[in-house]
């Protein structure tokens, strides 16, 4: 079932648990992640960021192929641009099928985010997609930007950014950040903002950016904190080079298709193991939905200087 994110995140948010997001760079990726979800029995969502796209994984290719997956599958499954902050991108990612745009104007101060943040939900919502939106700003592991209090999201203004543009999901940043955590190294996660956040707009799925390294106990915590979506990209690009260096280092003759067969099974007891954490697993059954996004493929976009 090809849903978007606010389908699957209102049912995880009322439930209680939180839904895997991740990074199909290929076919490959793909399938080793929704065979992981539908042996689960659980929602999956999928990212794409703008660089990604433009490195290798296009929309025109990769929607389609999600899509076809999708709708053969009985879990459900949504798209989402991740840290789209571009507004050719977004309209591109709009045109090329995704479900759910998530905008990150996280860099911009609070005035300038939600007024930004407000147009792409006015425009997806009337297309019947889904927005996420950040506020405070997740960065990058290896800068160590998981231990800047100044990027930890104040609960009070969290509170007014959904008010005021009526986002679908919020990430939030919590002490998690993005790519690989020097060896060693466990982030320290400030649930009580997540909870204080949570108790103020319980209605509003909140959303962990940076989950790959965050250790399993923080990720249960966070869950039961209140957070609805994890994001976790990371991991699962390391599992499928991790199984792709050591099985050619140990068999340089491996053909191609028994290596690539390998690397999904791989790929996918990563996956498995996300979902276990995240609570979702079994959860599938929750949910019961038509395609309701053939309409809006068709439909015109501009953007507002257009």
């Amino acid at each position: 079932m090809y849903v978007n994110i606010k389908d699957i995140l209102s049912v995880a948010n009322r439930n209680g648990f939180a839904v895997i997001a991740c990074s199909p760079v290929d076919m490959e990726m793909a399938r080793a992640m929704i065979r992981a979800a539908e042996e689960m029995n659980a929602p999956i969502i999928f990212l794409l960021g703008q660089n990604m796209m433009r490195r290798i994984a296009t929309a025109e290719l990769v929607i389609p192929m999600i899509r076809t997956m999708a709708e053969a599958v009985h879990i459900p499954i949504a798209t989402s641009l991740d840290h789209g902050n571009d507004e050719e991108r977004i309209l591109y990612s709009i045109r090329n099928g995704f479900s759910s745009i998530m905008f990150d104007g996280s860099l911009y101060d609070l005035d300038e985010n939600i007024s930004k943040t407000r147009d792409i939900v006015r425009i997806c919502h009337s297309l019947g997609m889904a927005v996420e939106g950040e506020i405070g700003h997740v960065g990058v592991a290896a800068d160590g930007d998981n231990t800047n209090l100044s990027y930890y999201t104040d609960p009070d203004e969290a509170c007014r950014f959904v008010s005021e543009t009526a986002v679908d999901a919020l990430a939030v940043s919590v002490g998690t950040a993005h790519g690989d955590y020097p060896k060693g190294v466990v982030p320290h996660i400030a649930f009580d903002i997540i909870e204080r956040i949570h108790s103020a707009i319980p209605d509003t799925p909140l959303v962990l950016h940076g989950g790959s390294g965050s250790g399993d106990d923080n990720i249960r915590k966070a869950v039961e904190s209140g957070i609805s979506k994890i994001n976790v990209v990371t991991d699962f690009l390391n599992a499928g080079r991790n199984y792709i260096r050591d099985t050619t280092a140990s068999n340089p003759s491996v053909g191609y298709m028994d290596l690539m067969n390998g690397m999904e099974k791989a790929v996918a007891s990563a996956v498995c193991h996300w979902i276990k954490l995240s609570g979702s697993a079994g959860k599938a059954g929750l949910y019961h939905f038509r395609d309701r996004f053939d309409s809006f493929l068709d439909k015109p976009v501009t953007s507002k200087s257009e």
